[in-house]
């Protein structure tokens, strides 16, 4: 289980780098380079935004490969340090700065570009309380039910809440 836990991390890498690779080669200027980014406050923001968020996704990502693959065998409980002691779901949450902060950098800007990440927003939503909530339950029983009663879904909590 060790090796799986540290292979899916990466993948989980890919897709939220890869899409704001991707936007970022959407919006840049026609003809210009991914790296032809605005520089006023608003770039600098941005830019603040997306280093943040790939922080945020490092960190979750690495927390959740350490807690999966610590012992080798399948985890018999949640994952709750880290990132994971104040918000379940910090690896969906860390794309929000990652992709705003990619949006922020570039000139060309539009009110079209909301419906995707509406449209995404509600589909990682879905997907968390749909799938992947009612399977971790499934797989952790009581630990999990604990984990959800003292850590939000979404919004974290700080300080002493999320800890055991």
């Amino acid at each position: 289980m060790a090796t799986q836990a540290w292979l899916s991390a990466p993948l989980r890498s890919v897709v939220w780098l890869g899409g704001a690779a991707w936007l970022a080669y959407l919006k840049k200027p026609d003809g210009g380079s991914v790296l032809s980014v605005r520089t006023d406050t608003i770039g600098w923001v941005g830019g603040g935004l997306l280093l943040s968020g790939l922080a945020f996704h490092l960190w979750s990502n690495v927390s959740l490969a350490r807690g999966e693959g610590a012992t080798g065998a399948t985890p018999t409980m949640p994952v709750v340090e880290g990132p994971y002691r104040y918000v379940r779901n910090p690896i969906y949450l860390a794309g929000i700065p990652l992709l705003l902060g990619t949006y922020m950098l570039y000139l060309k800007w539009s009110i079209v570009d909301l419906i995707p990440a509406v449209v995404l927003l509600a589909f990682f939503h879905l997907r968390v309380v749909r799938s992947e909530e009612p399977e971790l339950r499934r797989r952790f029983g009581t630990a999990y039910e604990d984990y959800c009663r003292r850590v939000p879904r979404w919004i974290p909590r700080f300080g002493s809440v999320g800890q055991k």
